[in-house]
Protein backbone atom coordinates (compact mmCIF):
# COMPACT_ATOMS: atom_id res chain seq x y z
CA UNK A 1 0.00 0.00 0.00
CA UNK A 2 1.21 3.50 -1.32
CA UNK A 3 2.91 4.30 2.46
CA UNK A 4 1.59 8.12 1.82
CA UNK A 5 -1.66 7.35 1.87
CA UNK A 6 -1.57 4.44 4.28
CA UNK A 7 -0.21 6.82 6.77
CA UNK A 8 -3.25 9.57 5.87
CA UNK A 9 -6.25 7.16 5.83
CA UNK A 10 -4.81 5.57 8.80
CA UNK A 11 -5.45 8.91 10.35
CA UNK A 12 -8.70 9.43 8.97
CA UNK A 13 -10.63 5.99 9.68
CA UNK A 14 -10.93 4.51 13.22
CA UNK A 15 -13.44 1.27 12.84
CA UNK A 16 -16.12 0.96 15.58
CA UNK A 17 -15.33 -2.49 16.59
CA UNK A 18 -11.45 -1.08 17.66
CA UNK A 19 -12.03 1.87 18.95
CA UNK A 20 -15.12 0.42 21.25
CA UNK A 21 -12.76 -2.25 22.30
CA UNK A 22 -10.53 0.71 23.47
CA UNK A 23 -13.47 2.03 25.40
CA UNK A 24 -14.44 -0.92 27.39
CA UNK A 25 -10.81 -0.84 28.67
CA UNK A 26 -10.43 2.43 30.12
CA UNK A 27 -10.77 1.51 33.66
CA UNK A 28 -7.25 2.29 34.66
CA UNK A 29 -5.97 5.70 32.94
CA UNK A 30 -2.10 3.91 32.42
CA UNK A 31 -3.81 0.79 30.63
CA UNK A 32 -6.39 3.01 28.58
CA UNK A 33 -3.29 5.03 27.51
CA UNK A 34 -1.43 2.13 26.91
CA UNK A 35 -4.32 0.32 25.23
CA UNK A 36 -4.94 3.37 22.64
CA UNK A 37 -1.05 3.55 21.65
CA UNK A 38 -1.05 -0.37 21.51
CA UNK A 39 -3.80 -0.59 18.85
CA UNK A 40 -2.63 2.04 16.11
CA UNK A 41 -0.46 -0.64 14.21
CA UNK A 42 -3.62 -2.87 14.33
CA UNK A 43 -5.80 -0.03 12.25
CA UNK A 44 -3.69 -0.92 9.09
CA UNK A 45 -5.65 -3.46 7.59
CA UNK A 46 -9.09 -2.38 8.51
CA UNK A 47 -8.13 0.98 6.81
CA UNK A 48 -6.76 -0.70 3.46
CA UNK A 49 -10.27 -2.58 3.47
CA UNK A 50 -12.19 0.82 3.91
CA UNK A 51 -9.71 2.82 1.50
CA UNK A 52 -10.10 -0.08 -1.39
CA UNK A 53 -14.33 0.17 -0.78
CA UNK A 54 -15.71 1.14 -3.98
CA UNK A 55 -19.53 1.41 -2.18
CA UNK A 56 -19.16 5.04 -1.28
CA UNK A 57 -22.69 4.81 0.59
CA UNK A 58 -21.14 1.78 2.67
CA UNK A 59 -18.06 3.19 3.28
CA UNK A 60 -19.91 6.80 4.88
CA UNK A 61 -21.75 5.32 7.03
CA UNK A 62 -18.47 3.56 8.75
CA UNK A 63 -16.95 6.53 8.94
CA UNK A 64 -19.44 8.76 10.67
CA UNK A 65 -19.60 6.66 13.45
CA UNK A 66 -15.79 5.86 13.18
CA UNK A 67 -15.16 9.71 13.83
CA UNK A 68 -17.72 10.11 16.92
CA UNK A 69 -15.83 7.78 18.72
CA UNK A 70 -12.39 9.43 17.89
CA UNK A 71 -14.04 12.06 19.67
CA UNK A 72 -14.70 10.01 22.40
CA UNK A 73 -10.92 9.17 23.30
CA UNK A 74 -10.32 12.06 22.38
CA UNK A 75 -12.24 13.00 25.66
CA UNK A 76 -10.19 10.81 27.51
CA UNK A 77 -6.82 11.80 26.37
CA UNK A 78 -7.11 15.97 24.98
CA UNK A 79 -3.98 15.89 24.90
CA UNK A 80 -2.92 13.15 22.43
CA UNK A 81 -1.32 14.82 19.11
CA UNK A 82 -1.86 11.78 17.17
CA UNK A 83 -5.77 11.70 18.06
CA UNK A 84 -6.05 15.66 17.68
CA UNK A 85 -4.38 14.80 13.97
CA UNK A 86 -6.93 11.76 13.25
CA UNK A 87 -10.07 13.68 14.26
CA UNK A 88 -8.27 16.95 12.03
CA UNK A 89 -7.51 14.58 9.07
CA UNK A 90 -10.97 12.34 9.58
CA UNK A 91 -13.53 15.40 9.51
CA UNK A 92 -11.50 17.11 6.46
CA UNK A 93 -11.94 14.41 4.55
CA UNK A 94 -15.59 13.46 5.70
CA UNK A 95 -16.80 16.62 4.73
CA UNK A 96 -14.85 16.72 1.71
CA UNK A 97 -16.24 13.68 0.36
CA UNK A 98 -19.71 13.70 1.68
CA UNK A 99 -20.94 17.55 2.58
CA UNK A 100 -20.46 18.89 -0.56
CA UNK A 101 -24.29 20.10 -1.70
CA UNK A 102 -24.52 20.67 2.44
CA UNK A 103 -22.46 23.79 2.63
CA UNK A 104 -23.94 24.89 6.08
CA UNK A 105 -22.81 21.53 7.64
CA UNK A 106 -19.87 21.66 5.90
CA UNK A 107 -18.40 24.83 7.40
CA UNK A 108 -19.49 23.53 11.00
CA UNK A 109 -17.29 19.84 10.06
CA UNK A 110 -14.51 21.87 8.19
CA UNK A 111 -14.16 24.14 11.39
CA UNK A 112 -14.51 21.11 13.35
CA UNK A 113 -11.59 19.86 11.81
CA UNK A 114 -9.54 23.17 12.58
CA UNK A 115 -10.27 23.20 15.68
CA UNK A 116 -8.74 19.75 16.07
CA UNK A 117 -5.59 20.81 14.21
CA UNK A 118 -4.88 23.87 15.98
CA UNK A 119 -5.19 21.81 19.26
CA UNK A 120 -2.41 19.58 17.86
CA UNK A 121 -0.11 22.67 16.68
CA UNK A 122 -0.31 24.30 19.80
CA UNK A 123 1.35 20.98 21.38
CA UNK A 124 4.28 22.22 19.61
CA UNK A 125 3.77 26.22 19.33
CA UNK A 126 2.07 27.84 22.27
CA UNK A 127 -0.14 30.66 21.33
CA UNK A 128 -0.18 29.50 17.71
CA UNK A 129 -3.91 29.15 18.00
CA UNK A 130 -4.35 32.74 18.78
CA UNK A 131 -6.90 33.92 16.57
CA UNK A 132 -6.97 37.85 17.45
CA UNK A 133 -2.61 37.31 17.68
CA UNK A 134 -1.11 39.84 15.22
CA UNK A 135 -0.10 38.10 11.74
CA UNK A 136 3.45 38.76 12.07
CA UNK A 137 2.97 37.13 15.65
CA UNK A 138 1.18 34.13 14.08
CA UNK A 139 3.57 34.06 10.87
CA UNK A 140 6.73 33.96 13.58
CA UNK A 141 5.14 31.03 15.39
CA UNK A 142 4.64 29.25 12.35
CA UNK A 143 8.43 29.44 11.68
CA UNK A 144 8.57 27.11 15.21
CA UNK A 145 6.85 24.49 14.01
CA UNK A 146 8.89 21.24 13.10
CA UNK A 147 8.82 18.24 10.74
CA UNK A 148 6.59 16.53 12.76
CA UNK A 149 4.03 19.35 12.46
CA UNK A 150 4.06 18.74 8.78
CA UNK A 151 0.30 16.89 9.21
CA UNK A 152 -0.97 18.49 11.69
CA UNK A 153 -0.65 21.64 9.83
CA UNK A 154 -1.49 20.47 6.01
CA UNK A 155 -5.23 19.34 7.65
CA UNK A 156 -5.47 22.81 9.68
CA UNK A 157 -4.81 24.67 6.70
CA UNK A 158 -6.25 22.67 4.20
CA UNK A 159 -9.44 22.44 6.76
CA UNK A 160 -9.53 26.37 7.20
CA UNK A 161 -8.97 27.40 3.56
CA UNK A 162 -12.45 24.98 2.65
CA UNK A 163 -14.55 26.92 5.54
CA UNK A 164 -13.42 30.01 3.89
CA UNK A 165 -14.00 29.57 0.52
CA UNK A 166 -17.01 28.46 1.60
CA UNK A 167 -17.61 31.78 3.37
CA UNK A 168 -16.86 34.58 0.73
CA UNK A 169 -19.49 36.89 1.69
CA UNK A 170 -18.10 37.44 4.53
CA UNK A 171 -15.44 39.96 5.19
CA UNK A 172 -14.19 38.43 8.67
CA UNK A 173 -14.05 35.38 6.65
CA UNK A 174 -11.76 36.35 4.03
CA UNK A 175 -9.26 38.10 6.72
CA UNK A 176 -8.35 34.99 8.14
CA UNK A 177 -7.06 33.71 4.18
CA UNK A 178 -3.33 34.64 5.00
CA UNK A 179 -3.23 32.53 8.14
CA UNK A 180 -4.50 29.68 6.32
CA UNK A 181 -2.18 30.21 3.42
CA UNK A 182 1.13 30.92 5.36
CA UNK A 183 -0.12 27.58 7.47
CA UNK A 184 0.12 26.17 3.79
CA UNK A 185 2.90 27.88 2.27
CA UNK A 186 5.36 26.32 5.35
CA UNK A 187 3.94 23.08 3.89
CA UNK A 188 4.77 23.54 0.88
CA UNK A 189 8.29 24.74 1.74
CA UNK A 190 9.60 21.43 3.41
CA UNK A 191 7.25 18.60 1.66
CA UNK A 192 5.21 19.83 -1.53
CA UNK A 193 4.51 16.08 -2.18
CA UNK A 194 2.66 15.24 1.00
CA UNK A 195 -0.39 13.46 0.56
CA UNK A 196 -0.26 13.12 -3.20
CA UNK A 197 1.32 16.53 -3.59
CA UNK A 198 -1.13 17.80 -1.40
CA UNK A 199 0.30 21.67 -0.95
CA UNK A 200 0.75 21.71 -5.01
CA UNK A 201 -2.74 20.80 -5.84
CA UNK A 202 -3.99 23.48 -2.51
CA UNK A 203 -2.09 26.43 -4.30
CA UNK A 204 -3.52 25.61 -7.79
CA UNK A 205 -6.73 25.76 -6.80
CA UNK A 206 -5.87 28.66 -4.33
CA UNK A 207 -4.64 30.68 -7.53
CA UNK A 208 -7.80 29.90 -9.50
CA UNK A 209 -10.20 30.63 -7.12
CA UNK A 210 -9.37 34.04 -6.60
CA UNK A 211 -10.30 37.39 -8.46
CA UNK A 212 -6.82 39.22 -9.74
CA UNK A 213 -7.83 42.06 -7.50
CA UNK A 214 -7.98 39.51 -4.73
CA UNK A 215 -4.43 37.90 -5.52
CA UNK A 216 -5.76 35.26 -7.80
CA UNK A 217 -3.23 34.55 -10.97
CA UNK A 218 -4.34 31.65 -13.50
CA UNK A 219 -0.78 31.62 -14.76
CA UNK A 220 0.79 30.59 -11.71
CA UNK A 221 -2.11 28.25 -10.71
CA UNK A 222 -1.60 26.14 -13.87
CA UNK A 223 2.14 26.04 -12.76
CA UNK A 224 1.00 24.34 -9.65
CA UNK A 225 -1.26 22.59 -10.88
CA UNK A 226 1.14 20.88 -14.06
CA UNK A 227 3.80 20.48 -11.10
CA UNK A 228 1.25 18.21 -9.08
CA UNK A 229 -0.09 16.58 -11.93
CA UNK A 230 3.27 15.49 -13.48
CA UNK A 231 3.95 13.75 -9.86
CA UNK A 232 0.86 12.61 -8.76
CA UNK A 233 -1.31 13.10 -11.62
CA UNK A 234 -1.84 9.43 -12.47
CA UNK A 235 -3.62 8.40 -10.11
CA UNK A 236 -4.94 11.05 -7.67
CA UNK A 237 -8.00 11.92 -9.41
CA UNK A 238 -9.34 14.26 -6.92
CA UNK A 239 -6.48 16.58 -8.21
CA UNK A 240 -7.51 16.32 -11.66
CA UNK A 241 -11.56 17.12 -10.13
CA UNK A 242 -10.18 20.32 -8.68
CA UNK A 243 -8.39 21.47 -11.62
CA UNK A 244 -11.12 21.10 -13.99
CA UNK A 245 -13.73 23.41 -11.60
CA UNK A 246 -11.31 25.98 -10.96
CA UNK A 247 -8.67 26.97 -13.27
CA UNK A 248 -10.30 25.52 -16.35
CA UNK A 249 -13.75 26.99 -15.25
CA UNK A 250 -11.99 30.27 -14.48
CA UNK A 251 -9.64 30.55 -17.65
CA UNK A 252 -12.88 29.49 -19.72
CA UNK A 253 -10.48 26.64 -21.11
CA UNK A 254 -13.78 24.13 -22.18
CA UNK A 255 -11.47 22.08 -24.16
CA UNK A 256 -9.07 21.46 -20.40
CA UNK A 257 -12.73 20.88 -18.72
CA UNK A 258 -14.05 18.14 -20.57
CA UNK A 259 -10.55 16.39 -21.14
CA UNK A 260 -9.95 16.71 -17.50
CA UNK A 261 -13.31 15.46 -16.16
CA UNK A 262 -12.92 12.22 -18.57
CA UNK A 263 -9.93 10.98 -17.45
CA UNK A 264 -11.50 11.52 -13.67
CA UNK A 265 -14.20 9.37 -15.19
CA UNK A 266 -12.05 6.78 -16.58
CA UNK A 267 -10.05 6.09 -13.69
CA UNK A 268 -6.55 5.45 -13.36
CA UNK A 269 -4.79 2.59 -15.19
CA UNK A 270 -3.89 0.08 -12.55
CA UNK A 271 -5.21 1.68 -9.83
CA UNK A 272 -4.18 0.98 -6.34
CA UNK A 273 -6.40 -0.29 -3.96
CA UNK A 274 -6.09 2.96 -1.30
CA UNK A 275 -7.44 5.23 -3.74
CA UNK A 276 -11.02 3.37 -4.77
CA UNK A 277 -12.68 5.37 -2.33
CA UNK A 278 -11.75 9.00 -3.12
CA UNK A 279 -11.54 8.32 -6.58
CA UNK A 280 -14.69 6.50 -7.06
CA UNK A 281 -16.46 10.10 -5.07
CA UNK A 282 -14.12 12.04 -7.43
CA UNK A 283 -15.93 10.59 -10.55
CA UNK A 284 -19.21 10.97 -9.56
CA UNK A 285 -18.61 14.66 -9.19
CA UNK A 286 -17.02 15.19 -12.95
CA UNK A 287 -20.16 13.22 -14.21
CA UNK A 288 -22.31 16.17 -12.53
CA UNK A 289 -20.19 18.85 -13.34
CA UNK A 290 -20.03 17.47 -17.45
CA UNK A 291 -23.56 17.12 -17.43
CA UNK A 292 -24.17 20.98 -16.38
CA UNK A 293 -21.17 21.79 -18.36
CA UNK A 294 -23.72 24.74 -20.27
CA UNK A 295 -23.19 26.69 -16.82
CA UNK A 296 -20.04 27.13 -16.84
CA UNK A 297 -19.13 27.85 -20.44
Amino acid sequence: MCDKLKTLLRNIFLTSATAGWILMLNGCSLRSNLTIWAMYPVLDGTIESLLAETDIEFARTGLEADLKLLEGLIRRRPVDRALLIFAAQGFTGYTMLYLDDEPDRARIFYERARHYGMRALELSVEGISEADAPLKTYNERISRLTKQDIAAAYWTASAWALRIDLERASTAALAESPRATGLMQWVLDREPHFYYSGPLWFFGFYYASLPPLLGGDPDLSRKYFEQAMHSDGDYFMWGKLLYAKSYAVQTLDKKLFVSLLEEVIAGAKDEPEDLRLINRVAALRAAELLKDIDQYF
